[in-house]
């Protein structure tokens, strides 16, 4: 890229020289970064860890003012060019695929004999066609009806009241279990009753 060479590469050098660092090893590191197709956001990230190798205090700050030095010298039109050139490719493109519809097919006597020959052929088979729908409907003996649909609704009724029978079973065993474990419970009271009465005795 041409303008990062004239105009950003020399302000980064020096700049890296200020933090006395090696520019030439961190100064390419720091220019394919910004070079990346990354968003704004990552390449900050990626600065950040290598600026924290060089500097320990302001790294923001540095780091926005190399982020603001790269735009700066940016090419301008380097973005609208890429835009006409999608444009012109998308136009281009469009053009190739375009299919002409005013052209008309001229078709030979024999061609329209042919042609008129199976649309009659299609016109009876589809009249035929509307005959037989109509046997359909009386339920001949060679027709099954499908009954997919009202299986599937009949299956998945059947596990509804299977699971609601399941959930009612547990429901009064449940009930019964707690019954037991209070009766339980009340004739151990009363058995303690009556022994500390038979021990004040």
């Amino acid at each position: 890229m041409a303008a990062s060479v004239n105009g950003f590469e020399p302000w980064l050098n020096a700049k890296l020289k200020s933090l006395k660092t090696d520019e030439g090893v961190f100064g390419s590191y720091i220019s394919g970064i910004l070079e990346s197709e990354e968003s704004v956001e990552e390449k900050k990230d990626a600065l950040e860890g290598i600026l924290s190798e060089i500097v320990e205090h302001d790294i923001s700050l540095h780091i926005n003012e190399i982020i603001e030095k790269w735009e700066s010298c940016k090419p301008k039109e380097e973005a609208p060019r890429a835009a006409r050139d999608v444009d012109v490719q998308l136009g281009v493109l469009l053009d190739s695929q375009a299919v002409p519809t005013t052209t008309r097919r001229e078709y030979t006597d024999e061609e329209k004999k042919i042609r008129e020959a199976i649309l009659s052929q299609y016109s009876q088979l589809s009249d035929h066609g509307e005959d037989v729908e109509d046997d359909v409907d009386s339920d001949g003996p060679d027709l099954v009806k499908n009954t997919n649909a009202s299986d599937v609704a009949h299956a998945a009724r059947e596990r509804r009241e299977q699971a609601r029978l399941e959930a009612q079973r547990k429901k009064e065993k449940d009930r019964e279990d707690r019954e037991k474990q209070k009766q339980l419970k009340e004739e151990k009271k009363e058995k303690r009753k009556t022994q500390k009465g038979e021990r004040k005795r």
